[in-house]
């Protein structure tokens, strides 16, 4: 099954949301990095996903699970509703899997600033 960039990054967010558990702390501060250091467009967002997931055969295997219960067997089709809002951009999809890091894992991602003595 061949699937869209956009269905990739979509299915990998939708993971992260409903599937943290499958994260660990030091992968998800992997992974930020590697978003981060993505550059170019929404393909190589994509294989960026697909790069850092194969790294993580647990990952990997629960984002194809993800992939298929999304867009089934047929590539570049989506179950459900056709979608008519705009694609995203690269910097939003880098921002929604961002987000979504930051939302199923706040206790480990928010950063502790040190309090300014100074004053």
């Amino acid at each position: 099954m061949s699937l869209t960039p956009e269905q990739n990054i979509k299915a990998f967010i939708r993971l992260i949301k409903h599937q943290p558990s499958v994260l660990l702390d030091k992968n998800r501060v992997d992974l930020e990095q590697q978003i981060d250091e993505s550059s170019g467009d929404i393909a190589s967002l994509s294989d960026t996903i697909s790069t850092w997931c194969k790294k993580y055969p647990g990952i990997r295997k629960a984002l194809s699970q993800t992939r298929k219960s999304l867009f089934g067997s047929t590539p570049g089709k989506q179950k459900g509703q056709a979608e008519t809002n705009p694609k995203p951009t690269v910097e939003e999809y880098k921002t929604l899997i961002k987000d979504q890091i930051r939302e199923s894992f706040p206790e480990t991602t928010n950063e502790q600033k040190p309090s300014d003595t100074n004053k």
